[in-house]
């Protein structure tokens, strides 16, 4: 298009297929098109692909759709099958390190390395007494391999693959002024999981998935209100809310938050050294427009909640979006964070 350099993130949700198509990277990002279909229930659990055929064709269609020549795509891959770990070792370059963080990592990581893609950061390179602090990060290689030949099968060639949180705060670190003296708690609640890191400038240190989401309001509401999935799904997004029983209704939300503010609870002993608490929560993903819950959290823990804009340095193309990006915009987040990573 125009010559121009495209980079393409697609997100492959159990609720939702994402994909963003963002040129002008880095200094004059444009959405030039960003598309999303619903995905059939349970074709995709805990990150799996349940049902590749129905979501090839969805992958295709979307695609067609959209009018997507590009197959080049950053992709993301989540679940059971990632470990991300925050771990102490001894002092070393990087060079160094590579090798050393695989045998650090057979105390951490619960399969057999020979059967994991290790990758790895270093945090801090002098913790004093001769070692330095490092993110690792492992992923099956079955489960990258599975999700690679899918989207060759769909037609596309996959050529990052990146963990959604990372996805998030790279699309928090673009869009706003960091402070190296601020912890924030990036929280970006997808369908099945809700994905928590606690980031200090750059620096991530230290996330967890926890099994709290989307689907668990979908659930309260479907046995609250006796009703079905599309309808909850409905619900959830605005609409008929006046038709439902606003007692009903009213349970089912106070299950879903007090559930979420416990997963968060329990990960708050994990905050770094030198910080009591988080300074900020920003929320990102569907589980971010659900009405009311930033107010819930900031009386809850106390402290300011606000919802993510990844779109405040981006340009949206005119014919973007069959709809308002901005209404979506914590939606928007995770694709557009993959793009990111395809810049260049």
């Amino acid at each position: 298009m125009f010559g121009k350099k495209l980079s393409v993130g697609l997100d492959i949700g159990s609720t939702l297929l994402k994909v963003a198509v963002v040129e002008g990277l880095p200094k004059k990002p444009t959405i030039v098109k960003y598309g999303m279909e619903y995905v059939a229930p349970h074709a995709i659990v805990d990150g799996e692909v349940m049902d590749r055929d129905a979501v090839i064709d969805l992958i295709k269609n979307l695609w067609d759709k959209l009018g997507i020549n590009e197959t080049d795509v950053v992709s993301a891959v989540s679940g059971r099958d990632v470990i991300v770990k925050k771990i102490r070792m001894a002092k070393m370059k990087e060079s160094e390190a590579e090798e050393q963080v695989k045998w650090e990592a057979e105390q951490y990581i619960p399969y057999g390395i020979e059967d994991v893609i290790l990758d790895f950061e270093i945090l801090n390179p002098d913790l004093g007494d001769d070692t330095m602090e490092v993110l690792l990060v492992g992923a099956k290689k079955d489960a990258v391999e599975s999700r690679l030949l899918l989207l060759r099968e769909a037609g596309l060639n996959p050529i990052v693959f990146e963990i959604p949180i990372f996805a998030i705060q790279n699309v928090y670190e673009f869009n706003y002024q960091l402070d190296p003296n601020t912890l924030i708690g990036l929280i970006h609640i997808g369908a099945q999981f809700t994905s928590i890191s606690y980031v200090q400038g750059h620096i991530n240190h230290f996330t967890r998935d926890i099994p709290v989401a989307g689907n668990t309001l979908i659930q309260a509401l479907q046995r609250e209100l006796g009703i079905n999935r599309e309808r909850a799904l409905g619900i959830i997004s605005g609409k008929n809310i006046e038709d439902v029983d606003q007692y009903s209704f009213q349970n089912a939300m106070q299950s879903f938050q007090d559930d979420l503010a416990v997963g968060i609870e329990r990960v708050l002993p994990y905050l770094p050294e030198g910080f009591e608490k988080l300074d900020k929560i920003v929320l990102s993903g569907g589980g971010a427009l659900i009405q009311g819950l930033p107010e819930f959290l900031n009386q809850r823990f106390g402290i300011p909640v606000e919802t993510l804009d990844p779109l405040k340095n981006f340009t949206i193309g005119e014919d973007a979006y069959e709809d308002d990006l901005q209404k979506v915009a914590p939606i928007v987040a995770l694709p557009l964070g993959l793009t990111l990573r395809g810049e260049g």
